[in-house]
């Protein structure tokens, strides 16, 4: 008895160990995490439950037999899987993309369930048949007993792959737990060999299922009611994916735990229901579900409010805090769906039979509920709506075997019924993150299966735009809307004459913005989200101009935009990613970059643009490994925060092309094409080649940084280090400028602005140890050497006012001094901020008028300064007070 439990435990755990890393698979197909996770499910759950049920029939002999090759078989199979996988994509491809992204994902989750569901129906025989061979031994306790183990198993084998992926990658990964399937399927093969001379044999004459189906099989409503139920449960663990992805850690290691708690909770209950007479209970499990369900989205805006405060000193003492807390929210009603089965099944004379049938149609059920969750439920309800729904039919399905029926118990669905209304929508944006947009509310929110996006305008009416409420994915600040359309320039500004750019990613368009001075421009931009689109459209038009209008936008991934589309480009733009949230390293990958170094035009540029406070010196450098394989002459350039990866399709050009590139343009175009700082400043943040090192690459199914930045969070003394670790590598000022090509006429202003940046970089530095006094000497060093760079601007600006405030100098005498600020920085919105306050003190109505236009010239939407009279600002959707 104990080896069957053992090895269909590992069973278990081999096969979810399975779909999670099937599930990455169908993620890069698709480049949508949610639907690889909808499609994986989808398939694996159909599998299954085809499998039981076709093998819950009479005539099987030797079960273990059976078992030994229907595992071995699936084990075989998950070996040549990464083989067949790149085959069948690139197939798909050529068949579905000519007839875009929607024929093309149609045709992808067709092929994907078929390809996967076959071995999944592989495992879902193998329930029947561990049933058979338990009750060839006249065990006891078989359904319930069975079901728990293979359950448990599966919960470590979800997150068996987290283990695995980072260290062996994605292939390995998948061939090493292929090995395991294929150990268990021989284990299997062993036991059935030696057991045939023993007191379990069974004569060949024998059936070990041998009970007539037909009449054993329950009642047609009850597998109705636990199809349905599979539906819901199976919609439920999607909705509560996306729920809590809004508000934990969105990492693998997360996506892995919500799984493996929904498993435990089932395991548990199984296992509980079949040792246990449980049956008086029936009658409350319902309503304590769907109950509990509800209850966890009431308390919602107090579980955001405890997530947002931080949580133990690294990412392991975070997943056991967040993993205490899906334990609290969400085990309870797994732990109830477990103890359903055992109870079901007993209800029956031939209770392995009718576990069999209730296990096939529960499974299907779930397959059915994943992909209507996935494609309909999400988009046509939201999360929590979807939330509700499932709520309400696992409330119906389940009432079904609670007779006999009392009145009360309509009052009680009237109850929970109103209740779900109450909750059908998530709170606002403010309430889920309850410390970071304080005071703030929400302008537009649209979801679907891709993200949730969402537009929030701050107290001071500046508009953020969020997706799936962790990624802060652009603002209309000034200075965030300068580092924005940085993005844009710098590209634009490094390649001779750019006719056609590819932006691949939309955000606000603000990085659009930034191309606005070349008047010829031909500009694509490519969004997977809808409501990215919508929004940048809608509500960030005032700070982005009409340049959206003069582009073409494609809905679409950006992988597979690149990977169909027969457009080539002068300049290819990568936006800011954030890597460390499931799915999105594969932007950051080998294969992307080779996809977008294909679509270059002979003298084309690709950019990509890495956030630095969001990565560490390890994760940096394979990234730079990576880029530079596919661009063996790429350059590095550092702008504020942000590093530029400039990767030429054949070699660098350097500062002859952005020459070329001028010459083209009147005075006031260069001026806008540089952002005001000349193009000086910007070859003064040049940061030389990519260095030569050996080491790992961040490959599509071979992930690298997806594991190791989560850590990046807990750890705030990896930026320090790695600006140090710039600084060291960056070439001195005679060899940047060879480097650039510059000639001696520019090599003065050149080394000043090339100063000025390290300077301003070493600043930085000293303010994260602490060291003030050198850092105010630094900037004010790097202001004397390059007083056009706007980095250094806002950092002598935000310096001076502080030591304003803590002078205390008398009104006029303050007022005299932020004028000269003003008048130096016409662009610093917080100095043209305190300038008319100033003014407005001294009673200067006039000044303080000009002053606050000019505000709301650098500042669209600033809210104290709309507010004010003169304003005729407030009209339309774009403008809310």
């Amino acid at each position: 008895m104990l080896g069957i439990l053992a090895l269909y435990g590992l069973s278990g755990a081999v096969g979810l160990a399975y779909e999670v890393l099937w599930v990455r698979m169908i993620s890069l197909q698709f480049g949508i995490s949610v639907f690889g996770v909808v499609i994986t499910v989808a398939a694996f759950m159909l599998g299954l439950g085809l499998g039981a049920f076709l093998m819950n029939r009479e005539g099987v002999k030797h079960p273990l037999r059976w078992l030994s090759a229907l595992e071995v078989g699936v084990g075989i199979f998950s070996l040549a899987l990464p083989q067949i996988a790149p085959l069948e994509q690139n197939l798909l491809m050529k068949v579905f993309s000519p007839y875009g992204i929607g024929i093309w994902h149609a045709g992808l989750t067709l092929v994907s369930m078929i390809l996967l569901m076959l071995p999944a129906m592989a495992l879902g025989a193998g329930f029947p048949l561990v049933l058979a061979a338990w009750r060839q031994r006249r065990a006891s306790q078989g359904l319930g007993m069975v079901y728990g183990v293979n359950t448990i198993g599966a919960v470590f084998g979800a997150l068996l792959p987290v283990i695995l992926l980072p260290w062996l990658g994605w292939v390995h990964a998948l061939q090493g737990v292929a090995t395991m399937g294929i150990l268990v399927g021989c284990g299997w093969g062993i036991m059935a060999t030696v057991e045939e001379s023993s007191r379990f044999s069974v004569p060949d004459n024998v059936s070990v299922l041998s009970v007539d189906v037909r009449s054993s099989r329950p009642e047609t409503k009850l597998l109705w009611a636990y199809g349905l139920m599979g539906m819901a449960a199976l919609s439920l663990e999607v909705a509560w994916t996306r729920l809590f992805s809004l508000l934990f850690l969105r990492t693998e290691y997360v996506l892995a735990l919500i799984l493996a708690i929904f498993l435990s909770g089932i395991g548990m209950g199984s296992i509980i229901g079949a040792r246990y007479p449980l049956q008086r209970v029936r009658l409350f499990l319902p309503w304590l579900a769907s109950g509990i369900i509800l209850a966890g989205l009431a308390v919602l805006p107090w579980v955001a409010e405890w997530a947002e405060s931080p949580h133990g000193e690294s990412l392991f003492q975070a997943l056991l805090w967040q993993g205490g807390m899906l334990v609290f929210l969400t085990l309870p009603v797994t732990f109830i769906f477990g103890l359903w089965f055992p109870l079901l099944g007993q209800s029956s004379d031939n209770a392995s039979t009718n576990g069999v049938l209730l296990y096939a149609v529960n499974s299907v059920g779930g397959a059915i509920g994943a992909l209507v969750t996935g494609f309909l439920w999400l988009p046509w309800t939201g999360t929590a709506g979807t939330v509700v729904l499932s709520a309400a039919l696992i409330l119906g399905a389940s009432l079904f075997w609670t007779r006999p029926w009392k009145p009360v118990m309509g009052l009680g669905v009237l109850f929970i019924l109103g209740a779900g209304g109450l909750l059908w929508h998530l709170p606002s944006a403010q309430r889920l993150l309850p410390q970071t947009l304080a005071g703030s509310h929400d302008l537009y929110r649209y979801e679907d299966a891709i993200a949730i996006t969402q537009v929030v305008e701050r107290p001071d009416g500046q508009r953020l735009l969020l997706t799936d409420l962790q990624r802060h994915d652009a603002s209309t600040e000034p200075t965030a809307v300068f580092v924005q359309r940085n993005q844009g320039e710098l590209p634009l500004l490094l390649h001779s004459g750019a006719g056609r750019v590819l932006f691949l990613g939309l955000g606000t368009g603000l990085s659009l913005a930034g191309t606005e001075g070349y008047p010829k421009l031909h500009r694509d931009a490519v969004e997977l989200s809808q409501g990215a689109i919508t929004a940048a459209s809608q509500w960030f038009q005032p700070v982005d101009g009409d340049v959206l209008g003069q582009s073409t936008i494609y809905a679409d991934d950006a992988r597979h935009y690149l990977s169909t589309t027969r457009n080539t480009y002068d300049v290819i733009v990568g936006d800011l990613y954030h890597p460390d949230l499931s799915g999105v390293g594969a932007l950051l990958s080998r294969e992307q970059f080779q996809r977008a170094r294909d679509h270059l035009n002979e003298d084309g540029l690709f950019v990509q643009w890495l956030a630095l406070n969001q990565l560490d010196s390890s994760s940096l450098q394979v990234l730079l490994r990576t880029f530079r394989q596919v661009f063996p002459d790429a350059r590095l350039f550092l702008d504020g925060m942000h590093l530029a990866l400039v990767g030429p399709r054949h070699s660098w050009a350097g500062w002859p092309a952005v020459e070329h590139n001028l010459r083209q343009l009147d005075p006031s175009q260069q001026a806008k094409v540089t952002g005001g700082e000349g193009a000086m400043t910007w070859m003064g943040r040049y940061w030389g080649p990519i260095p030569k090192t050996v080491g790992s690459l961040q490959e599509e199914w071979h992930p690298v940084i997806d594991f190791d930045l989560p850590h990046v969070k807990y750890q705030p003394e990896n930026l320090d280090a790695l600006l140090g670790n710039l600084l060291e590598q960056r070439p001195t000022a005679d060899q940047a400028a060879l480097q650039l090509g510059l000639g001696s006429d520019q090599k003065i202003q050149f080394e000043k602005a090339y100063q000025a940046t390290h300077h301003l970089v070493q600043s930085w530095r000293d303010r994260m140890t602490g060291r003030e006094g050198e850092a105010s000497r630094l900037v004010r060093l790097a202001f004397e050497l390059n007083p056009a760079d706007h980095w250094v601007g806002y950092a002598l600006s935000d310096e001076v006012l502080a030591q304003m405030g803590e002078a205390r100098l008398p009104a006029v005498q303050r007022e005299q001094v932020v004028a000269k600020l003003a008048q130096r920085f016409p662009w610093q919105t917080d100095v043209l901020r305190t300038l008319w306050h100033l003014q407005m003190e001294q009673q200067d109505r006039d000044g303080a008028e000009m002053t606050r236009q000019a505000l709301l010239q650098s500042s669209p939407l600033d809210r104290e300064a709309r507010s004010e009279k003169n304003g005729s600002f407030g009209q339309g959707p774009n403008f809310r007070n």
